[in-house]
C-alpha cells in the first residue's frame, strides 16, 4: 500500500513511497484511534519534527517486507 502521509501541506500531495509501517495514533479531537500507513522516511520526519504526532502515537507495526 502507498504511504498515506502528505508531503506538501499547501498542495496536499501524498507521498509516493510504499508504506512500511502502520502507525496507530490517538485523535485529539474525539479521543478515537486512527491507522496511518506510512513509509520509514515520513515516519522518521514526523517523529523528529511533529511533537503532537509523537505524543499521540499509540502503536507502530512493521509491515512484512518479505512476502513469499
Amino acid at each position: 500500500m502507498r504511504c498515506q502521509d502528505f508531503t506538501d501541506d499547501y498542495n496536499a500531495r501524498r507521498c509516493k513511497r510504499t508504506a512500511s509501517k502502520i502507525a496507530i495514533v490517538k485523535q485529539t479531537i474525539n479521543e478515537k484511534q486512527s491507522k496511518l500507513w506510512i513509509c520509514d522516511d515520513c515516519f522518521n520526519e514526523k517523529m523528529y519534527s511533529n511533537q503532537v504526532f509523537k505524543k499521540d502515537l499509540i502503536q507502530v507495526t512493521e509491515l512484512n517486507k518479505n512476502r513469499n
